[in-house]
């Protein structure tokens, strides 16, 4: 798809990243929804107005309309005796593509986009909590099974 754009997010976006959000979760999975569709583009653009040093969004866009969306968290790591200015640990997240343009190489130009933007910054690593449908993906862009990483589910 040569006529998509994968580019860093706007402010103005953000309605448009909202709305995505919204169908992924609440059109398409079924979720019940917190708030209106109204309340939820403006808590998504002020979460990227005051987020903008530890996520990082880039949008799929074709003519003009925000069609994908996918998001890099960066953490700040302690400073090592080895590496006095520490480092960031990045994860994927929120990655999503309109079902009119899915299978056609939008998601992983997305994830490319963020993996350079971890690779300049240094991360130590990149990680995703992938779906089964986005596994394959993930896998060949290079993402694999880290021993040791392991995961504590909340307490309900």
């Amino acid at each position: 798809m040569n006529d998509v754009v994968i580019r860093s997010s706007r402010p103005d976006d953000m309605p448009a990243v909202a709305d995505l959000r919204w169908r992924w979760s609440v059109d398409e999975d079924g979720r019940t929804p917190g708030q209106s569709p109204e309340a939820y583009r403006d808590a998504m653009t002020a979460f990227a107005l005051h987020h903008p040093e530890t996520h990082r969004c880039v949008v799929a866009e074709r003519d003009g309309i925000v069609l994908g969306m996918a998001w890099l968290a960066l953490t700040p790591r302690p400073p090592a005796p080895h590496r006095p200015g520490g480092r960031v640990a990045a994860e994927l997240q929120t990655v999503y593509v309109h079902p009119d343009l899915r299978g056609s190489g939008v998601a992983g130009r997305m994830v490319d986009r963020l993996l350079a933007v971890a690779d300049e910054l240094g991360a130590e690593r990149t990680s995703v909590h992938s779906s089964v449908d986005g596994e394959r993906l993930y896998r060949r862009l290079g993402f694999g099974d880290a021993r040791l990483l392991l995961q504590r589910p909340p307490e309900d």
